[in-house]
């Protein structure tokens, strides 16, 4: 290699080495101010992550010093809860995350319609929903894709160990709505057994490969 390739060579990967190292000092410095325990570990943290911590930053820098003081309280009350209460907490935001983005549009149209209902229709949405069965309502968990007719579903989920529930439930939003009602139609037919060995084997399925095995199978 000629002396001037080599050196180039030797650039670039001194620049992918150096360059994430490089990369926390020379963030402003209020956002290293703040970042500042994250420093040693900042060159191994992916670039989504990265981001968000310098969102998060940037957005108490522009807090005046009331709205600090009300966010430092919220945390103080998060800290002071309960193990279980903070775990009750913590599912709407997670199905919150777990929802696609034309579901979250989907969520975000329907909120603003309540929000234009007078208060007594309101109150009256809020009681039908109480009155639902609680399975019913946990169904809703699961966004508008799935979670209306997730009833008819809910014999696959009988014998799951919670580990494995959520890698089914993106399955199940990954199908097609046609696909959906027919692996319901499967739910109710099949034996315990065999439910179990269709689930394993979806879930090992390649995602375009599993809507021609529900066919088959129902086909059987």
């Amino acid at each position: 290699m000629r002396p001037d390739r080599s050196a180039r060579a030797l650039g670039l990967v001194l620049a992918l080495v150096v360059a994430p190292l490089a990369a926390f000092p020379s963030l402003p410095l209020e956002e290293r101010q703040l970042l500042a325990p994250l420093a040693s570990s900042w060159p191994a943290l992916d670039a989504d992550t990265r981001a968000r911590l310098r969102a998060n930053a940037a957005h108490w820098a522009a807090l005046d010093a009331a709205s600090r003081e009300a966010l430092r309280q919220r945390v103080r009350e998060w800290d002071a809860l309960p193990p279980a209460e903070k775990a009750r907490r913590r599912g709407p935001f997670a199905a919150w995350l777990a929802l696609s983005d034309a579901e979250r549009a989907q969520v975000r149209a329907v909120a603003a319609r309540f929000a234009a209902l007078s208060p007594e229709q309101q109150q009256a949405l809020r009681a039908a929903f109480d009155q639902l069965p609680s399975d019913q309502r946990q169904d809703w968990w699961l966004g508008p894709e799935v979670g209306g007719g997730f009833a008819e579903l809910r014999p696959l989920f009988a014998f799951v160990p919670e580990g494995e529930r959520a890698a089914l439930r993106a399955l199940l939003r990954e199908l097609t709505p046609a696909t959906r009602a027919d692996l319901a139609i499967l739910a109710r037919r099949l034996p315990a057994s065999e439910r179990e060995e269709l689930r394993r084997t979806l879930v090992a399925a390649p995602p375009e490969a599993r809507e021609a095995l529900v066919r088959e199978r129902l086909g059987r």
